[in-house]
C-alpha cells in the first residue's frame, strides 16, 4: 500500500511539473507571438487604418485618406516646383472638391464621348511641370529624359504610376468638359460697353452736377476722372470695355434687363442706382456708353463664360450624384500633416479656426 502511494506521489509530481512546463512554454510563445505581432499591430494602427479610412465617396468610388494625401501631395509639389507657395489648409478643401467634381466630370465622359489617350496624360503633366517646351517626345533621347525625370517626381511625392494616370486622366476629363460646354455658348452676343464711378458719398448736388454733363454730352471719361475715387480710375478711366450677359451676374439684370413694358432698366447715358461695393464701402454707379446686339465674345469673357457653364453643370449633377465627404476635424489634421512632411517650401501657418471654417464649409454644401 505505502509503495502504491509513493509512485501515485511520483506521477502527480510529474504531472505539476510538465503542467509548469506546458504553462511556461505557453507564456513563452504568447510573448514571442506578441512581440512579432506588435510591428504589424502598430503598422495597422497607425497606417493601414489610418490611410484606408474613406474620405470621400462619389457614387460608388471611394476615396480614402491616401487617395487624398496622394492628389494634395502631387498637386503641391507641381505648385512648389514652380515656386509658388501651396497652402495647405485651404488647399486641403479644395483638393476635396476638385476630387468630386473630376470624378463627376469622368462618369459624364461617355454623355459627350469624351476619351484620353496616353500622350495627353504626359503632355498635361510636363505642361503642369513647366517643362514641356523643352521636350519632343518623338526623339528617343527625349523620351528617355522624359521617363526618368517622371520616375524622378515619382519617386518624391511617393506616388505610383497608376494613382498618377488616374490623377492626372480624370483633370484632363474635366478640361475637355469645359472645352465641350463651352461649344453650347454663342460666340456672338449682345454688349454693353460700361464705365463705373466710385464715391464714397452720393451727395445729391453731385449726383446731379454728374448727370447734367452726362445729358449735355461730356466726355464720360473726363466726367469719371474728376469725381470717380476708384484709385485705378486714371489708369482705366472707369472704362469696364465691352461686356456680355455673365461676366457681372449681379449687373446683368440692370445692364440688360427690361421691365413689363419692355423698357430697359437703365438706358444709354443714364446713372445707374447706387450699389455698395463690400470691400471698399464705396457706392458704385455704372454708365452705359453704347449697346450692340451683336458682337464676338473676347477670349477673356470666352474663358470665364466656359468657366460659369462647367461650374454650373457640376453643382446640378452634384444634386443628383451621391456624394458623402467623411471630413473631420481629426481627418483634416492627419492629412494636413502629412502633406506638410513633403513640402519643399516652408509650411504657412493655418489657424484651428480656418481649419474648422474650411470643413464646416465642405460639409455645409
Amino acid at each position: 500500500m505505502g509503495q502504491s502511494l509513493s509512485r501515485n506521489n511520483i506521477l502527480e509530481q510529474l504531472r505539476i511539473k510538465r503542467n509548469k512546463r506546458f504553462r511556461l512554454a505557453s507564456i513563452v510563445t504568447v510573448l514571442i507571438t506578441f512581440t512579432l505581432l506588435l510591428p504589424v499591430l502598430q503598422y495597422s494602427l497607425n497606417v493601414y487604418i489610418p490611410y484606408n479610412k474613406t474620405a470621400l465617396r462619389v457614387e460608388e468610388s471611394v476615396f480614402t485618406r491616401k487617395d487624398v494625401v496622394d492628389f494634395v501631395r502631387f498637386n503641391q509639389r507641381l505648385s512648389e516646383e514652380q515656386g509658388v507657395q501651396f497652402n495647405p489648409g485651404s488647399s486641403l478643401f479644395e483638393s476635396l472638391q476638385l476630387i468630386a467634381e473630376n470624378e463627376i466630370a469622368y462618369l459624364s465622359a461617355a454623355q459627350y464621348g469624351l476619351t484620353v489617350e496616353q500622350w495627353e496624360i504626359d503632355e498635361a503633366f510636363f505642361i503642369r511641370l513647366g517643362i514641356y517646351d523643352d521636350i519632343d517626345l518623338s526623339l528617343g533621347e527625349d523620351k528617355r529624359a522624359f521617363q526618368e525625370q517622371k520616375i524622378q517626381f515619382l519617386n518624391e511625392v511617393q506616388l505610383d504610376d497608376e494613382t498618377y494616370q488616374d490623377i492626372v486622366r480624370k483633370g484632363i476629363f474635366r478640361e475637355k468638359l469645359r472645352r465641350e460646354l463651352s461649344r453650347e455658348i454663342p460666340l456672338i452676343q449682345p454688349h454693353a460697353e460700361v464705365y463705373k464711378i466710385l464715391v464714397s458719398d452720393a451727395q445729391p448736388t453731385m449726383l446731379s452736377d454728374i448727370e447734367r454733363r452726362i445729358q449735355i454730352g461730356e466726355n464720360l471719361e473726363e466726367i469719371i476722372s474728376r469725381f470717380s475715387e476708384d484709385p485705378e480710375v486714371q489708369k482705366n478711366k472707369g472704362s469696364l470695355g465691352w461686356i456680355p450677359v455673365g461676366i457681372y451676374p449681379t449687373l446683368d439684370n440692370i445692364l440688360f434687363g427690361r421691365d413689363e413694358n419692355e423698357k430697359r432698366n437703365l438706358d444709354l447715358r443714364e446713372l445707374s442706382e447706387p450699389y455698395i461695393n463690400q470691400e471698399s464701402d464705396l457706392l458704385e454707379f455704372y454708365i452705359i456708353s453704347d449697346l450692340t446686339e451683336a458682337r464676338e465674345l473676347s477670349d477673356e469673357h470666352m474663358e470665364q463664360l466656359a468657366n460659369d457653364a462647367l461650374t454650373q453643370f457640376l453643382s446640378k449633377k452634384s444634386l443628383v450624384v451621391n456624394i458623402e465627404y467623411g471630413l473631420d476635424n481629426d481627418t483634416f489634421n492627419w492629412i494636413n500633416s502629412r502633406v506638410q512632411i513633403a513640402s519643399i517650401l516652408p509650411s504657412s501657418t493655418i489657424s484651428d479656426e480656418d481649419d474648422m471654417d474650411g470643413v464646416d464649409s465642405i460639409l455645409n454644401q
